[in-house]
């Protein structure tokens, strides 16, 4: 599931390939790429993403974290 998580993040942030270590802030990951990361996670795993917990997100880990 973990590979799936990351061939799914990176088709959205548009980019060839990212990993679990991939940081917050690094790259195309901007507020505005966190939004729409958090919107199609939400659509793709059934979660729900509390907005006050994106503060604590540092790396793709701990976007993770919410799907799995």
């Amino acid at each position: 599931m973990e590979q799936k998580f990351l061939e799914f993040v990176a088709e959205i942030m548009e980019v060839e390939q990212v990993t679990m270590d991939t940081a917050y802030r690094e790259g195309k990951w901007d507020s505005l790429m966190m939004l729409t990361l958090v919107m199609e996670l939400e659509a793709e795993y059934g979660v729900s993403i509390p907005m006050e917990s994106l503060g604590h997100v540092k790396t793709l880990a701990d976007m993770y974290a919410f799907v799995k």
